[in-house]
């Protein structure tokens, strides 16, 4: 049986083919790995095999990740949800990782698109601007980051 470490190392060299036959040949003998049920899920995306990728996400997610790969798997899960065009489950777990990592940025990021897939377009909206106001190291964004921040708040207000 081929070690977690060995199978992260096959992901990260874009070997997904290796990656996903060793992740389901370990799990036949470690069914409650929540770390290889990841690990698939991951390979199954990098092959585009997005609706086998889901079960891995959720198992690995029901068992218990490690808290650096937590964040990881609800942007996969999130994000396989967008891909295969639910976009409620997309939100709800994007709305579950923005609870549990509240300064993790891609998070928001992924949530906003689900957001207005979902039609939601203020709020989708609402979600980008704040994040450009607060991430961007772009000196003409920065010059304005307490308009944009405060903007974002309420896109409809306006000041008579």
């Amino acid at each position: 049986m081929m070690k977690t470490t060995e199978i992260l190392a096959l992901l990260e060299n874009g070997q997904y083919q290796d990656a996903k036959e060793s992740a389901k040949n370990a799990l036949l003998t470690a069914p409650d790995n929540a770390l290889l049920n990841y690990y698939a899920a991951w390979s199954c995306d990098g092959l585009s095999d997005e609706t086998e990728a889901i079960s891995y996400y959720e198992k690995a997610l029901e068992i218990g990740l490690p808290e650096h790969d937590l964040a990881d798997a609800y942007i996969g899960l999130g994000s396989t949800y967008r891909a295969i065009g639910n976009y409620a489950k997309a939100s709800e777990t994007f709305q579950k990782a923005r609870v549990a990592f509240p300064e993790n940025q891609a998070i928001t990021v992924f949530a906003s698109m689900a957001l207005y897939n979902e039609q939601n377009y203020k709020e989708a909206m609402q979600l980008a601007i704040k994040i450009i106001g607060e991430t961007s190291s772009d000196p003409t964004i920065i010059a304005y980051k307490k308009a944009i921040i405060n903007y974002s708040e309420d896109l409809d207000a306006v000041w008579d």
